[in-house]
């Protein structure tokens, strides 16, 4: 009998539309070989089982995605429901990027209905949501990171402008501006719902180069090659239109894949995610961007539900897009991903002194 399970994609999130991508595709690549249920979470919150075979467009102004609504319950038989018939899966691929779907929410849900999903775990999840949370860890444990500083009208950072505004939470470089001065960054994080939960300035460094990687622990720690994506923006910035709305979206945005950089860089970018996986559990693919400045390398932030799962960063090295999401279900089959009395949420930090000696 061929194994049921359930890919979920949408939220309640500026990401929407990128989720729906990310979740048709991994639909269609792990339909060869597994039973796939669609399950769209709408804008506002609602859950529908949805046609296998709907295209992106279906889902702008198309009222039939909305007849088959699900509710969840709560007891001995907790899960996914379509009138009083349990819609039954082995393990959920979580394809929702940005918002509840990344930042612990789902992850919570999910362990609460008992079921196992692919993806990040709820503590991995809120680390990586939060640029600060974030920064003032990796900071604490000795990798080199940009000094980030919380937008406040209290305080001013330690650092000279121009800067780069981002909001705290959030992903696919939406409200990621370059600014002069903070007080047009204060202006602006007070403006726009965009920064309602926070925002956060970093010193906007010119000439600099993303290099991005993917990276999953799962059967084995393994790296992508290393990209450098092209920029087009006036500010040169790796920009939400660079990303999704250019040559055809993610996967056709303009790259060196592999990138051209030194060994010595490349070693580097290696030696630091793999100290940065003996603290942070990572499950599934993320996706770490890096900036490099001057021969200078900094840990950016960490993408845990990138798009389309960074599946394109493999395609030179052996790795094919159904091998790498079939590896998460595995993983996620032979994960704790319920709420359990044993155990952690996997992650074990350090002493500072320890990753520092490491890192030399």
């Amino acid at each position: 009998m061929t194994e049921s399970i359930a890919v979920i994609f949408g939220g309640p999130s500026d990401e929407h539309d990128i989720s729906i991508l990310t979740g048709l595709q991994s639909s269609r690549i792990l339909s060869n070989k597994y039973d796939v249920k669609n399950i769209y979470w709408s804008k506002d919150n609602k859950w529908y089982l949805v046609n296998n075979a709907l295209e992106s467009i279906d889902f702008v102004d198309n009222d039939d995605i909305f007849k088959k609504e699900l509710t969840i319950k709560y007891d001995s038989e907790s899960g996914f429901y379509l009138k009083k018939k349990k819609i039954s899966f082995e393990v959920a691929v979580n394809a929702c990027h940005g918002g509840p779907g990344e930042d612990g929410t789902l992850q919570s849900l999910l362990s609460l209905l008992n079921i196992n999903y692919t993806g990040p775990s709820l503590t991995t999840s809120q680390i990586g949501m939060d640029k600060y949370v974030f920064f003032t860890l990796m900071k604490e444990i000795g990798i080199p990171v940009l000094d980030k500083h919380l937008v406040s009208k209290n305080t001013k950072p330690n650092f000279s402008g121009p800067y780069i505004l981002k909001p705290r939470f959030g992903g696919s470089s939406i409200g990621v501006e370059v600014v002069e001065d903070y007080e047009t960054a204060l202006k602006l994080s007070r403006n726009s719902k965009i920064y309602s939960q926070g925002a956060t300035v970093e010193k906007f460094l010119e000439n600099s180069n993303d290099l991005l990687i993917g990276i999953r622990t799962y059967p084995n720690l393994d790296f992508s090659e290393i990209e450098k994506p092209i920029r087009t923006s006036s500010f040169e910035l790796f920009s939400y239109n660079d990303k999704y709305l250019d040559n055809g979206g993610l996967e056709g945005s303009k790259r060196e894949l592999p990138a051209t950089i030194s060994t010595e860089i490349e070693s580097q970018i290696k030696k630091i995610l793999t100290l940065f996986v003996e603290q942070i559990e990572i499950r599934g693919i993320s996706r770490v961007d890096f900036l490099l400045h001057n021969e200078n390398l900094y840990l950016n932030e960490v993408n845990t539900i990138p798009g389309s799962h960074a599946l394109y960063l493999w395609q030179n090295i052996g790795k094919s897009k159904f091998e790498l999401l079939n590896d998460m279900i595995e993983e996620a089959k032979n994960s704790v991903t319920h709420w359990s009395t044993e155990g952690s949420d996997g992650i074990a930090l350090k002493s500072a002194k320890d990753i520092q000696s490491k890192l030399g």
